[in-house]
């Protein structure tokens, strides 16, 4: 059995800066050599089961040929799923495009997460009233020059959005973890410890800090530096993305080394790899000393500059472009103007935000 992280910068990248990095991040299991389907899915159950995932509320959306079809839904059935939560669809959401049934069959497993907008809403439906967990194929064929032969070495792949896995819209505050799964929830905690004095009420989010974390130290691990494009421009985004976080809420924005330090020893050590470097842990701290001058020279900018005495729309305009050119967060702006005694229009401020990417 081969178990590979994946992180893939490239969708990060493309992500809006309030998209979760767990969406831009898979975890994949791959078996080769011939294995009874009740063996292999077994062993999928038990590790969703471990991440937190209900698998009893898992439906099971089937693409497959025929005869294909008849042996995955007895492996089911070996593994006591009820037949009524195996769905024959041709099309399985979110699937990767390489999943094709005519090579092998293919499962979707999706689970509730959300109330039916329409009547006929059910698991293969995209309305949001169900999200996809894990995607899985049986490769027992190939195909070369328009012909489909069989596979010398069947492949079974298993692929898992962590997104999906951490984010169980289902489960309420009141559950284990308050709703965050196992995947995140003791790194929330210690984030939580860390930024436990935070002057505002509510502080901080924890279970946001510990997603963006977690991201960022897997891209430290690689010996990937901040800097202006590509995955070192991810890197930088994420790393200033925790900081705005703890800044907005008015912690001293050092404190992201002991959010990264957290996300270190309670995420990716335990996966198995070796502490950050001293070389990372450096990246880290100039990184936090750039971004606490970009946040001084910003708040010096807004409270001196005659900013806030402007109209309505022009102190938007203004606020936008300051994140653009001086690169601090909005909503750092706002609190600032807050403290002033001046309430800028949230609906201007998304105005000019939204003419300011369509402009590019």
């Amino acid at each position: 059995m081969v178990l590979q992280w994946i992180l893939n910068t490239s969708r990060l990248a493309a992500l809006p800066s309030a998209s979760p990095p767990s969406a831009g991040r898979t975890v994949g299991a791959v078996w080769v050599g011939a294995r009874p389907y009740a063996a292999a899915l077994r062993d999928v159950m038990e590790a969703l089961g471990r991440s937190g995932t209900e698998v009893e509320e898992l439906t099971f959306l089937l693409s497959a040929e025929p005869e294909d079809a008849t042996r995955v839904r007895r492996g089911l059935l070996a593994l006591e799923i009820a037949r009524d939560r195996v769905v024959h669809s041709d099309r399985l959401p979110g699937a990767p495009s390489r999943m094709d049934p005519a090579l092998g069959p293919c499962l979707t497993l999706r689970r509730p997460s959300g109330a039916p907008l329409f009547a006929h809403c059910g698991p293969g439906c995209v309305c949001g009233c169900h999200a996809s967990v894990a995607h899985i194929q049986f490769v027992e064929r190939r195909a070369k020059a328009g012909r489909l032969t069989a596979a010398r070495q069947p492949l079974f792949e298993m692929v898992a959005s962590e997104h999906g896995l951490t984010r169980p819209d289902g489960i309420g505050p009141s559950a284990p973890g308050g709703g965050v799964s196992s995947l995140l929830a003791r790194l929330a905690a210690d984030i939580s410890a860390v930024t436990a004095d935070a002057p505002t009420e509510p502080g901080p989010s924890s279970v946001f800090l510990a997603d963006v974390s977690s991201a960022a130290v897997l891209l430290l691990g690689e010996g990937i530096a901040p800097g202006p494009r590509g995955r070192h421009h991810v890197l930088r985004r994420l790393i200033r993305t925790i900081g705005g976080e703890l800044a907005v809420h008015g912690i001293p924005v050092p404190l992201l080394s002991q959010v990264i330090d957290a996300a270190d020893a309670t995420y990716r050590i335990p996966a198995g790899f070796s502490p950050l470097s001293v070389r990372s842990r450096g990246h880290v701290r100039d990184e936090c000393a750039a971004f606490e001058r970009v946040v001084n020279r910003g708040r010096e900018y807004v409270m001196s500059s005659g900013l806030l005495s402007g109209g309505p729309n022009e102190l938007a305009r203004n606020l936008v472009r300051i994140r653009a050119e001086l690169g601090v967060p909005l909503g750092l702006s706002l609190r600032w103007c807050r403290e002033a005694g001046v309430e800028p229009p949230l609906a201007s401020v998304a105005f000019e935000d939204l003419r300011t990417r369509e402009d590019g």
